[in-house]
């Protein structure tokens, strides 16, 4: 059974001839212990009401603070999922590369193979031009041999 204010100032206490409290000072003593009780009735009134404002805020930064966690989680995937798409973009990009840079290879060996055919087709054509030039040299050179020998015998002799 809870004592109310009410409670307590309306208490009465039988009154004894002999020995018994002054009633002035239990009567005053009472009032102020109503007083104090219901001073404490009302600070306890006001503390759950607080406690219960604080509650709300509370369940109110909790939701908040999931919505941050979920927001968090929800942030974290997306950033992973872009790092993913990123690395196969650059995945992608690393291969084409290869693959140009295959063909480059490739096409510079086929032009570094045509070169060679041309250096040694020039070579032997600077051969044959040689050979050619020295027979043709060779050939003048005799035919003036000859000349040289013919017009010694064409001239009379001296004396």
């Amino acid at each position: 059974m809870r004592i109310t204010p009410m409670d307590i100032r309306q208490q009465q206490f039988t009154v004894k001839m002999f020995r018994g409290f002054d009633t002035q000072e239990v009567d005053t003593f009472l009032e102020d212990l109503a007083e104090d009780y219901e001073a404490l009735l009302k600070e306890n009134s006001l503390l759950k009401e607080q406690l219960q404002a604080l509650e709300e805020r509370t369940r109110g930064l909790e939701e908040r603070e999931k919505v941050l966690q979920e927001t968090l989680v929800t942030t974290q995937r997306l950033v992973e999922e872009m790092k993913d798409q990123a690395r196969r973009e650059a995945a992608v990009i690393i291969r084409e590369a290869e693959v140009q840079a295959d063909r480059i290879i490739d096409a510079s060996r086929a032009a570094e193979g045509s070169l060679q055919s041309e250096i040694i087709a020039l070579k032997r054509t600077r051969r044959q031009l040689a050979e050619g030039l020295r027979s043709t040299v060779e050939m003048y050179q005799r035919l003036l041999e000859q000349d040289l020998k013919a017009a010694a015998g064409d001239e009379p002799a001296k004396s």
